[in-house]
């Protein structure tokens, strides 16, 4: 990586210029071929600023920030950068995902994709209705699964906005 600092109305100090090229050494792993950047510090006013250009392979990522202090407006352009090489690195992998599954069946494509889902197990206490709504009053919880007692079904209480309790009892048949 070639980088190549330059100061507009700042003292040139070797402790920023470390700085700045320490902090695009860690973007290395998201570049690949001949990458050129090039980073602008000034002082305007009161106003730090820190313009960084990075140039790989005809791929321009810019960012710029302005701070109080020289370091932070470094640091907030850098997380800029970080940013956008890491959306343009999801890029390229959809590109290319979208490449291997050409040769898939059309029903395969049509398939929405879904969100990233979190799984939770929980157990599923057997409980009375009236146990199931105060055990929902005495707690910020807005969803309990339970078993009722009464019939052995699968019951879900949910609290909605209003403060109103919805029994939903799905039929498993």
């Amino acid at each position: 990586m070639q980088i190549s600092v330059t100061f507009r109305q700042l003292e040139p100090t070797e402790a920023l210029k470390n700085y700045v090229t320490e902090r695009l050494n860690k973007f290395k792993r998201y570049l690949d071929g001949p990458v050129e950047a090039h980073v602008v510090l000034g002082l305007e006013k009161f106003r730090h600023l820190a313009d960084v250009t990075i140039d790989s392979n005809g791929r321009i990522i810019k960012g710029r920030e302005e701070n109080a202090d020289m370091y932070a407006a470094i640091d907030l352009v850098m997380d800029k950068i970080d940013m956008q090489l890491k959306k343009l690195r999801e890029k390229l992998r959809d590109v290319k995902g979208d490449r291997s599954r050409a040769a898939a069946p059309v029903a395969a494509e049509e398939e929405p994709e879904l969100p990233p889902i979190r799984r939770q197990r929980v157990e599923v206490p057997p409980l009375q209705l009236a146990d199931a709504v105060e055990m929902m009053q005495s707690s910020s919880d807005k969803l309990l699964v339970f078993t009722n007692v009464a019939n052995g079904a699968l019951g879900i209480l949910y609290r909605k906005q209003d403060g109103h309790f919805v029994l939903v009892e799905p039929d498993l048949s």
